[in-house]
């Protein structure tokens, strides 16, 4: 047995520790004597090597870290699109190319590694493309393709399809979604990557490519072959990594691209190091479901559970639970230490003497729970008179008695105990969120609870961390910054909607229908009790949906004239400046001013300017291209984004705005006119430069007598 012991022991021990290299004398010669290779990566081929705003980023980085580190080789990075580094190794101006797959061809000019990566190559549409069925649905379409692609000659052999060419994989998937194509083939990471970033809403996967000699897209290293012995130290240098090493690479970068619907969190070497050294104790409402608790197993389970599984994909983070038998004892934990945060908490007086908050993340209205014959609740005072029952040291305690000092609240150990309450008839009623009462409702209190009414109250939740850990916080904060809406539903949509919605449990009316038909007569009774409840899930989860499309529209949105606000524009600004940085590719920039508004509300008051205001936007919203962003920048300002345009074409569409506004019937007002301020973007720009000079150009326009177009 011991023998066995250690056989295992010696195997996981080969599986997870660095395989050491050994490297001949000619290859030891050859580091020492040429220890720099000049290597050719791409810009945007997310998630192996992309930019993170400035900064060089991807799987392909982080192996060539690991390899430096075995090997004593320097990788001096030439970042270029592929055609130009491709061209650049097959002339060798380089040493070696990243993500180069095999073939035939290429083996005169290439000394391939094996692959360090294996994706699918799939191919897209736009969502009018109709139904997809193989290749032949391409027959007479324009189909993009990157330059020299290694798939490209077995392409050109089916004859029927109309190829396009392009340079960079942000223009090629551009192009469809503006229409100039009609499908494109590309790997299926780089693709979602980009969907995601620019939010393309237009694109949809048809299928997988199968070609001939074609299955997958092996990333390797191509080496010059005039160098073997770089060959040979490059291939011990993969051998040597670990299948956890790969594991973790995977995780990390892959993971955090294919399943994480947001991109990769930017750390800097702080947090990278508080990460790496520290196992991270929380604590969670082991009674909470569904938004936590622990299953048969003990083990973490819920809407939290989703959201550290997530986030240690994302992060590679490790997080440990510190078991509690109820809520009160959490809150204990963190205060003394032995946790260092509480995976959901609401934010409050009291706990934000002992704990800094993230932003809240999840949103949910309380109701409360009654016997099915109570009358419908309009307002938590018809609760008056009545025992209600509450979790002891829920947020909301607090609040409601402050709030409705006339309400009789009782506090209770657990959400279960506070329903059994209700049902033997101890209390009236039962205060706790939908979420949680509905998810309660699926498993027990058939046909005898139900929900009859909504509080005007929501759990605002958020993840706590213990007041001197500003480092946790912050890499916490990052994290649910960086997750979007879709990541958001659907974590919530694995416990809510699937809990709300299932059926009747037809094994439980099997059995009583052969017992008696009045058992069935009262399950009918009781199942049309619980589609009335379920009905009100349903419409809350509705409220629940709209409420947060309302608050999005509100973060974005100015009030008045329902155009982009200042943060919005700013924020599609510096998108803009990235993108032109990147890409080189111009976009233009007007401010738009409305002459003389003062004298608008001096003398019709500032109702009539707030009408003018809302016209003066329709008139630029109706009228701009549906790529341009227009928005109110403040007061009687409007900013108007024009991207990929040229001059002409700006100004152009400035004259058009222009004229509108001057041959427009204002209310009450009758005529007004605008001045613009017109700038194109340029090398180095930021939100401030480009600004300051489209406003100089607004100025010239005023200074040389209004209602005119100045450019700067």
């Amino acid at each position: 047995m011991k023998r066995l012991l250690l056989i295992i022991l010696i195997f996981f021990s080969i599986q997870a520790v660095a395989k050491p290299i050994t490297f001949t004398n000619k290859e030891k010669e050859f580091i020492k004597n040429n220890p720099v290779v000049k290597i050719g990566m791409m810009p945007d081929f997310a998630p192996f090597s992309y930019y993170n705003k400035t900064t060089l980023v991807g799987f392909e980085h982080e192996l060539l870290n690991i390899l430096s580190k075995r090997t004593g080789l320097i990788f001096e990075k030439n970042i270029s699109k592929w055609t130009d580094i491709y061209n650049a190794f097959k002339n060798k101006e380089l040493d070696v190319i990243t993500s180069i797959s095999y073939k035939e061809y290429r083996e005169p000019f290439t000394a391939f590694t094996s692959s360090y990566y294996d994706i699918p190559i799939m191919i897209f549409v736009r969502d009018d493309f109709g139904e997809y069925l193989g290749i032949k649905s391409l027959e007479g379409k324009k189909v993009g393709v990157l330059k020299d692609v290694f798939y490209i000659k077995e392409l050109e052999k089916i004859g029927t399809i109309d190829l396009v060419y392009y340079d960079t994989y942000e223009e090629l998937t551009k192009d469809l979604v503006f229409g100039k194509i009609d499908a494109l083939m590309q790997n299926l990471t780089n693709i979602n990557y980009l969907i995601k970033k620019n939010l393309y809403s237009n694109i949809k996967l048809a299928s997988e490519l199968t070609l001939p000699n074609t299955k997958k897209e092996d990333l390797r290293f191509g080496v010059n072959p005039e160098k073997p012995l770089l060959s040979s130290i490059l291939q011990k240098g993969l051998n040597s990594i670990t299948i956890k090493e790969k594991e973790q690479l995977v995780r990390k970068w892959i993971g955090s691209i294919s399943e994480y619907k947001g991109g990769h969190v930017e750390l800097n070497s702080e947090e990278k190091n508080y990460l790496n050294t520290k196992v991270i104790k929380y604590c969670i409402n082991p009674d909470g479901m569904p938004f936590e608790g622990l299953d048969e197993h003990g083990a973490h389970s819920g809407i939290s559970s989703d959201y550290y599984s997530l986030i240690e994909k994302i992060l590679s983070a490790k997080f440990e639970l510190v078991k509690t038998d109820n809520w009160n004892e959490s809150i204990t934990s963190v205060k003394e230490g032995r946790c260092d945060m509480l995976a959901l908490g609401m934010e409050t007086y009291d706990r934000k003497k002992y704990l800094n908050f993230t932003t809240s993340y999840l949103h949910v209205p309380l109701v409360v729970a009654t016997k099915v014959d109570v009358p419908f609740i309009n307002h938590i005072l018809d609760l008056e008179g009545e025992k209600i029952g509450i979790i002891k040291g829920d947020a909301f305690v607090k609040i409601l008695r402050q709030k409705y000092p006339s309400l009789d609240l009782v506090e209770v150990e657990d959400i279960n105990k506070g329903l059994d309450k209700v049902k033997s008839g101890e209390l009236f009623g039962f205060i706790d969120t939908l979420a949680g009462i509905g998810y309660e409702f699926q498993k027990e209190y058939f046909g005898e609870l139900k929900i009859a009414g909504k509080i005007n109250e929501t759990l605002e939740l958020s993840m706590a961390v213990v007041k001197d850990d500003t480092t946790l916080l912050h890499i916490l904060q990052k994290t649910i910054d960086s997750m979007t809406n879709e990541v958001h539903r659907e974590i919530f949509g694995n416990w809510i909607p699937i809990k709300y919605q299932k059926g009747m449990n037809y094994e439980l009316v099997w059995k009583i229908a052969l017992g008696s038909i009045i058992f069935i007569l009262l399950v009918v009774y009781w199942n049309r009790k619980i589609i009335k409840t379920n009905k009100l899930l349903e419409e809350a989860q509705k409220d629940i949906e709209q409420k947060n499309k309302e608050l999005e529209k509100l973060a974005t949105t100015d009030k008045l004239t329902n155009l982009y606000n200042r943060r919005k524009i700013e924020e599609l600004l510096e998108f803009e400046i990235n993108r032109s940085e990147r890409f080189n590719h111009a976009f233009g920039l007007a401010i738009v001013d409305i002459d003389k508004f003062k004298e608008v509300n001096d003398t019709y008051g500032h109702q009539v300017g707030d009408i003018v205001l809302k016209e003066i936007a329709n008139i630029l919203d109706t009228n701009r291209r549906k790529t341009d962003f227009v928005g109110r920048y403040g007061g009687e300002e409007f900013v108007i984004i024009c991207p990929e345009s040229d001059v002409s074409g700006v100004m152009k569409l400035m004259e058009t705005f222009k004229e509108k506004i001057y041959n427009y019937e204002f209310s009450k007002v009758k005529n007004k006119t605008a001045s613009f301020g017109v700038t194109m973007s340029q090398k180095g720009d930021t939100i401030e430069s480009i600004l300051k000079r489209a406003d100089d150009a607004l100025y010239q326009a005023k200074g040389n007598g209004r209602n005119r177009i100045e450019y700067n």
